[in-house]
């Protein structure tokens, strides 16, 4: 695959697909780093998120839209005197196409049982399918039989029998319709259902879903494997919803109240693997995409949501594929996990990999899952190694805990660990060790020799505002070049170098004069004994010199630090309410009181973000660090060391030097 020879690794890098959009795999930092001085006023207060749009490198430019349709047929049983006995229905031939029921009729007749009281039914579809699924209210719970189907090819043959699996995907909030997960079968213009079980009938409100639609027509979707990108990429490349046909999303509108298909405000927690039921033979990219293009149908149509419920698929080949609109950006809840959808990322294997189908999710797209899983983790500066305890939000969808439950979970767990399902297949869940560990070492980027010297020179940049010497580079050769830059920037934290540099820009943007190398001390010992680089800004702004600066009166005062750190002049009422607090409280309180503040908080990762990457963060990143900030509200290091230590930041170190 093409990759920037600034992420060249020391191991071999697997097969797999590098068409779509270019994702940059972060590095997730233990240590934490602090900035020089980026600071809000200097910056824009636009907080409008970054958002994708569109591959610019895609080998799939011409791609667009496919038609779909959906057909939503009633499944009833015959009148006694109608129906056809027969020893067993999953032997005996379906119907003749002369005595089978027709999609255009809109119903799906059961009328053919055996003696164990199975009962069958055909349904022709002259203008052909590729998915097909059932689905009813929820409310007849398990009076619904299992059901099984075989569908008639193009070519006129008879598959064998495949189960339809209850679904147990799901949205947090449960819905009032069940339904089984739907099954790719490919090109078919018939299909016969049946019940599994002996003895059991079909309740009213029983459909079956009949799924269509146009494969994608470009040259690089209809080969088979991986594809090639159109330009060098960095990190995992992801193939757009633009490129295989998505639906757009529905609109919430303003009176939507749910959680499923916004940002988590926390971020990402885990990423949890799925398979999608699909058969394994399909032949081509075009295949895989259709294969999906009709899930996402299922899913709004059949199951009523707004999106696909995945966050990403990923095929045989190790091609990865954007499921629910804006998840390569922002840390958007699915429908994949129902009860843990919220801080996690669905990536579902495009096929079945149960102990009955035999087959093991390959090489590619094992190594595919790990790529992606490790790169949406780091971009909230969480290790796809390890543990970590969700709660669940109730058990929608088959789920196995009730809500408030704390359920330990590994970073990268299956389905199956949090609901009563097979999913991701047993032959899918015994990967899972070797996905982990294949995502852990990608949290770890080796560097070439001149990615090295640019990331270098970028961070003393930052950092010193200055860069670094060739005697700098050439220390930090080795260390950036095997592990990445966590070490240095730990070092460039701790190096009175940087000390002084924040120190001396705090004093010179906040009261206007160079500090005297005795107040530089002064600060460094008080750094020494315990305080942080960023409570030299609070510190400042609570100081007597400060205040006298800004006027010298409480109002004048109040004002200043409005402007400061959140870029508008107070109200009336907002004055009052801190001029009435620096007479009870004091000064450094007060500080640290509007330090904190949201907005505040917001325009300090806005300014982070445009201070590494020149870019706005997007609404979920902001959210998130604006919340974890909140529960340590005397430094800004950690934001600033996830953000320094990603790809993004090492690509435009490369752009810069």
């Amino acid at each position: 695959m093409a990759r920037h020879a600034r992420h060249a690794r020391l191991t071999t890098p697997p097969t797999r697909s590098v068409v779509g959009k270019a994702i940059t795999l972060g590095i997730v930092p233990a240590l934490a780093l602090s900035a020089l001085g980026p600071t809000a006023t200097a910056l824009t207060t636009d907080q409008t998120p970054e958002r994708a749009t569109g591959a610019t490198d895609s080998a799939l430019a011409d791609a667009a839209t496919t038609d779909a349709s959906i057909e939503t047929l009633a499944v009833t049983e015959a009148p006694a005197v109608e129906t056809e006995r027969v020893a067993d229905v999953t032997e005996a031939a379906p119907e003749p196409a002369a005595e089978a029921a027709t999609v255009e009729e809109g119903v799906v007749v059961l009328d053919t049982t055996d003696t164990a009281g199975r009962a069958a039914g055909t349904v022709e579809a002259p203008d052909g399918f590729q998915t097909v699924g059932a689905a009813w209210p929820r409310e007849l719970g398990t009076t619904v039989p299992e059901l099984q189907v075989r569908t008639r090819s193009s070519d006129g043959t008879w598959t064998g029998w495949t189960h339809l699996e209850m679904q147990s995907d799901g949205a947090d909030e449960e819905s009032a319709i069940a339904s089984s997960a739907p099954l790719y079968v490919g090109e078919s213009d018939a299909v016969q259902i049946a019940t599994v079980d002996p003895r059991r009938s079909v309740p009213v409100g029983v459909e079956l879903t009949l799924v269509s639609s146009d494969q994608v027509t470009t040259e690089a979707a209809t080969t088979s494997g991986a594809v090639a990108a159109a330009a060098e990429t960095v990190g995992p490349t992801i193939i757009t919803r633009d490129e295989w046909g998505a639906n757009p999303q529905c609109d919430l509108g303003e009176d939507y109240t749910g959680a499923t298909w916004r940002p988590a405000p926390g971020g990402l927690k885990a990423a949890s693997v799925h398979h999608t039921v699909n058969p394994n033979d399909y032949d081509t990219v075009a295949e895989a995409m259709q294969a999906i293009k009709n899930d996402q149908v299922y899913h709004q149509q059949t199951n009523g949501w707004c999106d696909i419920g995945y966050n990403f698929l990923v095929d045989k080949w190790g091609n990865v594929y954007e499921g629910a609109a804006g998840s390569i950006d922002e840390a958007i809840i699915g429908a994949h996990t129902g009860g843990f959808n919220t801080g996690t990322v669905g990536v579902a294997m495009l096929g079945t990999f149960t102990a009955e189908a035999g087959m093991t999710p390959t090489g590619a797209q094992q190594a595919a899952v790990a790529d992606i899983a490790a790169y949406r983790l780091a971009e909230y500066d969480v290790a796809p190694t390890g543990s970590v305890t969700l709660t669940s939000a109730g058990k929608t969808a088959g789920g196995r805990f009730e809500a408030g439950t704390q359920v330990p979970l590994d970073r990268i767990f299956s389905h199956r660990d949090t609901h009563f399902t097979e999913c991701p297949g047993e032959m899918g869940y015994e990967v899972l060790p070797a996905i982990r560990a294949q995502a852990a070492e990608r949290a770890v980027v080796h560097l070439s020799a001149e990615a090295v010297a640019n990331l270098v020179q970028s961070i003393y940049k930052d950092a010193l505002g200055r860069e670094a010497t060739v005697g700098e580079v050439a220390f930090w050769q080795a260390d950036v070049a095997a592990d990445g830059p966590t070490r240095l920037i730990a070092a460039m934290e701790a190096s009175t170098k940087y000390r002084k540099a924040r120190i001396v820009n705090a004093y010179k943007r906040l009261l206007g004069f160079t500090p005297t190398a005795a107040r530089i001390d002064a600060e460094l010992r008080l750094i020494v004994s315990g305080q942080t680089v960023d409570e030299v800004d609070m510190r400042l702004m609570s100081s007597s010199t400060y205040y006298r600066a800004e006027g010298g009166t409480d109002a004048a005062y109040v004002r200043a630090l409005y402007a400061e750190m959140l870029g508008r002049v107070p109200t009336k009422s907002q004055t009052t309410l801190w001029t009435g607090r620096l007479a009870t409280q004091g000064r450094a309180a007060v500080v640290r009181s509007i330090w904190n503040n949201p907005q505040a908080t917001s325009r300090r990762v806005v300014a982070a973000y445009q201070h590494y990457l020149g870019v706005n963060p997007t609404s979920g990143q902001s959210s998130y660090w604006v919340e974890r900030l909140s529960a340590n509200d005397r430094s800004d290091a950690a934001m600033r060391a996830a953000i320094t230590a990603t790809d993004k930041y090492a690509a435009r170190a490369d752009a810069r030097y």
